[in-house]
């Protein structure tokens, strides 16, 4: 029956097709001819498509799916007592468990520990299922009817979840632990979009509709032979649709019952009938003891069994203590008596007996007292040093070692005014220094110009008009023109660019990871297409002038350490590290090749290299078949014949030859022992290893600690081995006259020798014996082991050293003291290039975007091209900082704000206690509170015994915004002393000074940090006041310098000028008579009003024809030779221009402009500017030179 189609079972119940619905099928359906009851399948008018007996029969399997579905739902809802998702959302809410787990829940509660049913728990959804899994195991519902986890969770066959449950209700029913499921075929309608969409789902999901019809049987066929019988007809889930093609049972009604009751009449059939029935009612009784045996012994019933069990010791439990209780409730009285009786005596003989033992004992309790305190105490401060985040009890127990005496904050008070004359002494320089850059452009253009007038005043009469005209048109033309590769010129714009290269160079010199960065990249080969990695190498040497002095030795380390930093982000192991060639490690033997390192190999190396380059008899060579050969070489000279000893020897054949097996021991020895000699010399020179070369390798070390934390320090050390000697010493033994230390030709001979030993201080170094690279000498791995020790002490205590800011005793004032600038040697094509890398990478180099872009920005592109020839000759580059680097900017002003807060803090919780600071600052404030802060501020503020005010002030006063006067806490109670601390951990937290942890921990780690770190922050602010007051003088001396180069050079300006005027002054000038200048000369003189140095008169009309006049404001270029311009001196650098014409609102115009003036505008590349009053503009090019052609020529 299992296998028959679903249109082989369209045959109604007893009631008809009344009660029989399915949609596109039953409606309007009509029987089969000659057979009652069977619905005929039709074509449905409404039906378009010619495949409509496929349809309806599709329809009919959706139609009986979303039945099933609706009978699992309304089951689950019989059992649980809720309302679940409709049929139609069921299949998507039954996936995460959550339904299935419950109902687990509900028949077997011992199973299911926890239902996970948030939407952020997806990934323990599969935990309900697991436990719905279980559930099904305790009943023992059979594992044919079970589904997979993927069948519901991943939606791959969700009708046999649905068949499962089908199957569950049906097992659970049969043991009446459940409601029976109905059948709701027939009685529910769906719409036909959702029988259409139903049916869509089922053929692509492609799975096989479970046989829910027969299910009963197949369920009966695995429990048991018992099983078996046919399943019965609930009365409340009457059959809609029965199986087989029946007749009408009115049919043959009469004569069946006639035959059933001749059939029993018969005794025969009577007694057949009861030795069945006996046998059934055997078999029936047997049945019921095993199902009864099985489920006694099954898990569920035990489950169940025990908590029965459990219920009946907790009821026997509870009457015998009620009972005990009840005997205890008479007897409290007496029993309560009687314990104070002998508590008081046991509390009196112990008493009496630990009095006598401590009067007995008295010094002993002293020690111990003692001895207990300073542990306590000890412990209290260690885990004040230890914590990460000390508790508040902890911080409060020590907060009196914060309180400063008057001499520290006499040193406070003096660290912070001398920070601000520091501050203001180089503002002060660097105005100073922009006026002496700006009066040196001055008198570069001065001389400029007086050039031009000595050039005119040579050019003989012939050519003068010419040569004139042709300067005045070079003149016009100049300040438009501007040359790319020029540096140097005498105008803003080159002016700007140099500057911006300056600031360029001094911002790589000072920043090391930009630099670093570009090196890292360059090792990648990750630059672009035209840059040279060549060149950037020599730039960066160049750029740091190989290290030549201090201040670039010290930069030059900087740029090292920072390249350690960069390049070990890209390092997996320490292997790695060691095989990679960096190109940072370039810069490093660049660097060996100075004088100062020279010295240094010359002192450790000399003596040995020179007596192994003077034994013209040793050889160390360790190949038995070399020294085999030259065994050969040397009989065959030595005899003249030629040998009987094969040349095809092998090395095991050249070891059998006994001389040749000693000369190799020989050999060893004498390796080993050379060897020795160099480690020896080496281990002893710790002190006389160069500086630069300790600090990278205490860098490299402590760098592989942090990034390999897991790494064997022995490894660690072999690398830092490997580094010293590889990249510094090696380089030194095998070519020593390339280091200066021996004068003599190295032969090739003597060259293997070293080879040989620097092979063997190789091993040491790096901690690795002799293997397959170097198996003659694996019999000196003993001694390489023992030399490794002996080595890795040395590295450890050649990393001890300080770091380069305490050595070179360098801050970052230093070059804001000097009188003379940092200056770079550089060529342009070596800038240009630098310029050309760093603005094509700028993304990687400066990711941030922060100074250097801002330079790169303002320089623009790069006039670099690798097509052009670009100049090769240097040129001295004086470099200067950016930016203030002690600029009073709002860091510092957050940096008080933070330290205000701890003293405020430090306040709080010495007055109140609480279990964190948030806690304190919201416990409310009783009197016991104020009383304390009266006594504290009594104490803090009281200016009796100070021994300066300052002292109290500082205490006293705190400055809560830029610009409001300071807060005085004397007339602050304490519960606006919280209020007041806590906006400012509020503002601290929004500047990301604190962290936002929620209690205000942040601030107690700092205060305990301040606690523990007081003796050093001491000896900081000693440090650092030693090192102002230093930077204070050479700030003076700096300032005295600036102010007597500018004294110098206006003095110079000033006396040129007068000296170029005076000298015109005096010449005599020749005039036509009866001109223009003839009489304006003449009425000046008439009037005493001609001055010192000449006066001028010109028409608009020639000033314009001589292009130094452009335009008139609202005249017409027609009425020109009306207007009447007079250029005059009287006095040194100001030139008077005067105006005259008849249809102006005023008749005379006059301004005074001085010579300065006009230089700085020619300077800053302005062709035009107005003047009298913004009606004449004209060209400034020009007009100096008419103004240096008629006062100082």
């Amino acid at each position: 029956m299992a296998n028959q189609t679903p249109l082989k079972r369209l045959m109604a119940g007893k009631k008809g097709l009344t009660d029989l619905h399915i949609p596109t099928i039953t409606e309007d359906a009509e029987d089969v001819v000659g057979m009652q009851g069977r619905i005929r399948l039709q074509k449905d008018d409404r039906i378009g498509p010619s495949q409509w007996m496929d349809k309806q029969r599709s329809s009919l399997q959706a139609y009986e799916y979303l039945c099933h579905i609706g009978e699992a739902k309304e089951w689950i809802e019989d059992c649980l007592q809720i309302e679940i998702d409709p049929i139609t959302q069921l299949e998507e809410s039954m996936r995460n468990g959550i339904i299935l787990a419950r109902l687990a829940g509900w028949f077997a509660p011992d199973v299911v520990r926890k239902i996970f049913t948030g939407s952020r728990l997806q990934f323990r959804h599969i935990d309900n299922i697991n436990s719905f899994f279980e559930a099904l195991n305790v009943v023992h519902l059979p594992k044919i009817f079970w589904f997979e986890t993927t069948d519901l969770y991943d939606k791959k066959n969700i009708p046999k979840a649905i068949y499962c449950i089908h199957a569950l209700s049906h097992l659970l029913a049969r043991r009446n632990m459940a409601p029976t499921i109905k059948n709701l075929v027939g009685t529910l309608h769906f719409a036909d979009d959702v029988l259409r969409a139903t049916q869509r789902t089922l053929d692509n999901s492609g799975v096989k509709m479970p046989p829910f019809s027969a299910l009963q049987v197949d369920l009966g066929q695995q429990l048991g032979a018992d099983a078996a019988i046919m399943p019965y007809d609930s009365p409340t889930t009457p059959d809609l649709i029965k199986e087989g093609e029946e007749s009408d049972p009115e049919e043959d009604l009469f004569p069946s019952v006639d035959r059933e009751q001749a059939y029993w009449q018969d005794p025969n059939n009577l007694q057949k009938l009861v030795r069945c029935q006996a046998i059934v009612r055997n078999w029936l009784t047997r049945r019921e003891y095993e199902e009864k045996r099985a489920m006694q012994q099954s898990t569920f019933f035990l489950s169940r069994l025990s908590g029965v069990q459990a219920h009946a010791r907790g009821v026997l439990m509870r009457k015998n203590l009620e009972e005990k209780q009840f005997i205890y409730d008479q007897s409290e009285e007496w029993v309560t008596k009687l314990q104070a009786v002998v508590r008081r005596y046991l509390c009196r003989n112990r008493y009496h007996n630990t009095l006598a033992h401590y009067h007995a004992n008295m010094d002993k309790v002293i020690c111990v007292q003692s001895f207990m305190k300073n542990k306590l105490a000890g412990n209290a401060y260690r885990k004040l040093t230890t914590d990460n985040n000390p508790s508040l009890g902890t911080v409060k127990n020590f907060v009196h070692l914060l309180n400063d005496n008057d001499l520290d904050f006499d040193c406070d008070i003096a660290l912070h005014e001398m920070r601000q004359q520091v501050v203001e002494l180089i503002r002060e320089n660097t105005h100073m220094d922009s006026l002496v850059s700006s009066l040196d452009s001055q008198i570069g253009l001065l001389l400029r110009n007086a050039i031009t007038i000595d050039e005119v005043v040579k050019t003989t009469s012939a050519f003068k008009k010419k040569q004139q005209h042709r300067r005045m048109s070079e003149l016009a033309a100049s300040s438009s023109r501007t040359n790319p590769f020029s540096l140097t010129g005498i105008d803003k714009e080159s002016a700007r660019r140099l500057k911006l290269y300056q600031q360029m160079l001094y911002v790589l010199q000072t920043e090391p990871y930009y630099l670093a960065r570009l090196l890292s990249m360059t090792g990648r080969h990750h630059i672009g297409e035209y840059a040279s990695i060549k060149v950037i190498e020599q730039t960066v040497m160049t750029l740091f002038g190989y290290g030549s002095n201090k201040r670039e030795e010290y930069l030059l380390i900087n740029l090292c350490k920072s390249c350690i930093d960069e390049e070990m982000k890209h390092v997996k192991s320490t292997r790695e590290f060691m095989c990679s060639n960096y190109t940072f490690m370039k810069l490093v033997v660049q660097t060996n090749r100075g004088a100062k390192e020279r010295r240094f190999f010359r002192k450790l190396l000399r003596p040995l290299i020179q007596n192994i380059v003077d034994d013209e008899y040793l050889d160390l060579e360790n190949d038995p078949v070399a020294i085999y050969h030259k065994k050969i070489n040397d009989e065959e000279s030595a005899t003249g014949r030629s040998t009987l000893r094969s040349r095809a020897a092998t090395c095991q054949d050249a070891l059998k030859d006994k001389s040749v097996c000693d000369t190799f021991i020989s050999h060893l020895r004498q390796l080993r022992e050379m060897a020795g000699h160099f480690l020896d010399a080496i281990l002893a020179t710790v002190d006389d290893v160069p500086y630069g070369m300790r600090i990278l390798a205490r860098k490299l070390r402590l760098t592989l600690e942090e990034a390999f934390p897991n790494e064997p320090r022995k490894s660690i050390l072999g690398v830092i081995g490997n580094f010293i000697y590889y990249r510094y010493l090696n380089p030194a033994i095998i070519a020593p006259e390339q280091y200066d230390i021996v004068d003599a030709i190295v032969l090739p001979v003597q060259r293997k020798n070293l080879a040989e030993i620097a092979k063997v201080l190789h091993k040491i170094a790096s901690g690795e014996p002799f293997k397959e690279d170097g198996i003659f000498l694996a019999p000196l791995n003993d001694f390489v082991l023992q030399s490794t020790e002996l080595f890795t002490e040395w590295l450890l205590e050649l990393t001890n050293v300080e770091e380069p800011a305490s050595y070179f005793d360098i801050n970052e004032l230093d070059d804001h003291t000097t009188t003379q600038k940092p200056s770079v040697i550089i060529s342009p094509r070596e800038l240009f290039h630098l310029h050309y890398v760093l603005d094509q990478n700028l993304a990687d180099i400066d990711p941030e975007g922060g100074v250097l872009t801002q330079l790169i920005k303002n320089l623009g592109p790069s006039p670099y091209d690798p097509t052009l020839e670009l100049p090769e000759a240097l040129f001295s580059v004086n470099l200067s900082a950016p930016s203030d680097p002690l600029s009073e900017d709002a860091s510092s002003r957050q940096r008080q704000v933070l330290t205000d807060a701890k003293r405020l803090v430090i306040y709080i919780i010495r007055i109140q206690s609480g279990a964190n600071l948030k806690d304190i600052l919201a416990a409310p404030v009783g009197e016991d509170e104020e009383r304390l802060w009266l006594e504290l501020k009594k104490s803090e503020f009281s200016t009796q015994g100070r021994t300066s005010e300052a002292v109290t002030a500082k205490r006293r006063y705190v400055k809560l915004g830029q610009n409001d006067p300071a807060l005085d806490l004397e007339s602050v109670n304490f519960y606006a002393l919280k209020v007041i601390t806590e906006r400012l951990l509020h503002y601290l937290i929004r500047l990301e000074l604190l962290a936002d942890d929620g209690v205000y921990q942040s601030i107690i780690n700092l205060i305990a940090r301040d606690i523990t770190g007081k003796n050093a922050r001491r000896q900081q602010r000693d440090h650092e006041l030693s090192q102002l007051r230093q930077t204070l003088a050479h700030l003076k001396e700096k300032q005295g310098y600036l102010l007597e180069k500018k004294d110098q050079y206006e003095g110079y300006l000033s006396s040129s000028m007068e000296v170029m005027a005076t000298k015109r002054g005096k010449r005599p000038r020749y005039m036509m008579p009866f001109t223009r200048q003839y009489f304006h000369v003449r009425g000046l003189k008439k009037q005493g009003l001609e001055p010192k140095f000449g006066s001028f008169k010109y028409t608009a009309k020639q000033l314009f024809e001589r292009g130094i006049l452009v335009e008139l404001d609202g005249i017409q270029p027609k009425h020109y030779d009306k207007i009447s311009i007079i250029l005059s001196m009287d006095h040194v650098n100001i030139i008077t221009i005067e105006g005259s014409y008849s249809g102006w609102s005023i008749t005379s115009v006059q301004v005074d402009l001085r010579y300065e003036e006009l230089l700085q505008i020619q300077f800053e590349g302005q062709q035009t500017m107005k003047v009298l009053d913004g009606m004449v503009k004209v060209n400034v090019n020009l007009l100096i030179y008419l103004i240096n052609k008629k006062f100082y020529a």
